[in-house]
């Protein structure tokens, strides 16, 4: 072998070209084939295997550009050198969007450098790639002819072979290619013994044919290789139960556990069998078995779990069952960050806030880098509506995700809950814009700072923030209806916050937040039969129809503002009556709101 064949023996290389390339390559053709009109002499051929011998030094130095233009100048001086046509037509063959001329030439030109030498492994991989990728079967089953013949001691090329044959034989129904490839995969076991790669790969072949005569002799002489081989007994039985026979997948396992009684993988494969076949009582047994096995490993133990949970977290009745799944998973493999994030996400799931909120806090103690349980942990603070936890939460994950828009939001709207408008603020602008991930985010940002700048009477402020938030994305509904109800609040631009409000009713008709904000920008503008319409939809959203309150109806579920508003466009509608009841209504929900207790007083509507 030369010194520029033994410089592309290598490692086969994955080329990632530049796009550029494309056009150097079209007019690559153009400089090679001027080249052929002369005859290269002897100088040209030094220079041109110089050249190529530093192309590969350059790729493997990852400077691909340069190799290429070194390869270009090599075949230019040295036009018929199958070597540095196969090298340069390699970069060619990875171009994004060849022509199919440039395509067509390439493939030539790698099988031609093969042919010139088909001991070189390198060469020959990258030529089975090719054809593989172009469909070719026909070359594709002739390389690994080539490389089995002169390489009989190896598996790999008679595996190949053997598959490519396969591949062939499903299209055409060919008997001898399907022959060929069992007579291949007899040699080898021959020369090696069985193994359950072989024999895998036998019954896959069998199964083409649909033998089941042969399929079981194979499973029956593998197990029978290894009689006291407990892998060799797991890999049968998941065999047989690929091929929808559980009894025997069964009484393999059994014969495996005697052999190793405190195996888990076998309580494992044992509960996946009674799964598939919808054993559930079985399938509960063998899970509980295979979380209590010191010998499975955690990551099948975890899966086997999170299967269960998910297909049976709501089912209120196997909550016991599954809450002693996860105690018996936590006392044989303690200290497990994503057993702790996954016990969290099923209480969260079944609307146990307090002890989700305590798992998710053992999870990123344990794993503080898992983002998406931090975000976990705010949500579940939010269910809550605990501030405390919700500011603690954004305090801890930010030293970890520093300017993370996500922590940063949610810990200002935490400091704003606790009246600390200043610092919510200070926290917002510490965001790190290259964190910021898109306009939806920015928007998101921007609407909570209007939020903010409005609490602390900043309101020009907030507005041009609000409008902002909206610019970068027309769709953030609930910025369209903070800007317009705090528009209507303060009886300005009117027209405009109908418009906003409109938008989003219009997206979400049935939101009873967006609701009452249309009824008050309505009410503001003096549309009271238009506000009273609105209102009405709100209220109903609720449970509420013509005014009447339900006796059973939790206060709870509506803000005293709504009740409220309830009551101004009630009366300024006529109906004085009903709008004292929503007046009382919010008085119980804001005993302290001096307006609303001068209402009720009075029973008449008074204003700021």
């Amino acid at each position: 072998m030369t010194a520029r064949q033994e410089a592309k023996s290598v490692k086969h290389r994955t080329h990632t070209i530049a796009l550029i390339l494309l056009l150097t390559a079209i007019v690559a053709g153009a400089s090679v084939s001027a080249a052929k009109s002369r005859k290269p002499t002897d100088a040209d051929l030094k220079k041109a295997e110089a050249l190529f011998i530093e192309a590969a030094a350059a790729e493997d130095d990852g400077r691909l550009d340069d190799s290429y233009m070194l390869l270009r100048r090599a075949a230019e001086l040295n036009p018929d050198d199958p070597y540095i046509k196969g090298s340069l037509a390699e970069f060619v063959a990875n171009l994004p969007t060849p022509d199919s001329l440039m395509k067509e030439q390439a493939y030539a030109d790698i099988e031609e450098r093969f042919r010139a030498n088909p001991s070189d492994q390198h060469n020959a991989y990258v030529f089975a790639a090719l054809a593989s990728s172009h469909g070719r079967i026909d070359d594709l089953i002739g390389i690994w002819e080539t490389l089995d013949s002169i390489l009989p001691s190896r598996t790999d090329p008679a595996l190949n072979l053997a598959t490519a044959l396969l591949g062939r034989y499903s299209h055409t129904l060919d008997t001898a290619d399907y022959n060929r490839a069992i007579s291949i995969y007899e040699r080898l076991e021959d020369g090696a013994g069985p193994s359950v790669m072989l024999s895998s790969r036998k019954i896959s072949a069998y199964m083409l044919r649909k033998d089941s005569a042969a399929i079981e002799r194979e499973i029956v002489k593998l197990a029978a290789s290894a009689p006291g081989d407990v892998e060799t007994k797991l890999v049968v039985a998941k065999i047989y139960e690929g091929l929808g026979k559980p009894q025997q997948a069964l009484a393999c396992l059994d014969s495996a556990q005697t052999l190793e009684p405190s195996n888990g993988k076998i309580y494992l494969t044992r509960a996946l069998i009674y799964q598939a076949e919808k054993d559930s009582a079985a399938y509960d047994r063998e899970v509980f078995r295979a979380l209590q096995a010191p010998a499975v490993e955690f990551g099948d133990k975890f899966s086997l779990l999170s299967d269960y949970v998910v297909k049976l977290y709501t089912d209120s009745a196997q909550r016991p069952r599954i809450e002693q799944m996860f105690e018996t998973l936590q006392e044989v493999n303690p200290g497990e960050a994503a057993l702790h994030a996954l016990y969290g996400a099923y209480k969260a799931s079944i609307e146990e806030y307090p002890a989700a909120a305590e798992q998710f806090s053992y999870s990123v103690d344990l794993d503080p880098t898992n983002k998406g349980v931090w975000q976990n942990l705010m949500q579940v603070a939010g269910s809550l509506k605990d501030n405390d936890l919700a500011l603690n939460t954004a305090r801890k994950s930010l030293k970890f995700f520093p300017g993370d828009p996500y922590f940063s939001i949610s810990g200002a709207m935490a400091l704003a809950f606790k009246d600390m408008v200043p610092q919510a603020l200070a926290l917002l602008d510490s965001i790190n814009p290259e964190e910021v991930p898109n306009n939806k985010a920015r928007s998101s940002i921007e609407a909570t700072r209007g939020d903010l700048l409005h609490r602390a009477g900043l309101r020009d402020s907030a507005y041009a923030a609000y409008h902002k938030a909206i610019e970068e994305d027309a769709e953030n509904y609930m910025a369209l209806n903070n800007c317009a109800y705090f528009m209507a609040v303060d009886s300005i631009d009117l027209d405009r916050a109908e418009l906003y409000i409109s938008i989003a009713t219009a997206a979400e008709a049935d939101n009873p937040t967006y609701l009452d904000t249309y009824a008050w920008v309505a009410f503001q503008k003096h549309d009271y039969a238009k506000a009273r319409e609105a209102i009405d939809k709100a209220l109903a959203a609720y449970g509420i129809a013509d005014g009447k309150i339900p006796e059973d109806f939790d206060k709870q579920d509506l803000s005293a503002e709504v009740f409220d508003h309830a009551g101004d466009i009630y009366f300024m509608t006529g109906d004085r009556a009903k709008a004292v009841n929503f007046w009382k209504e919010a008085l119980s929900l804001d005993p302290e709101n001096k307006l609303i207790e001068k209402k009720v007083h009075h029973r008449t509507i008074f204003f700021e």
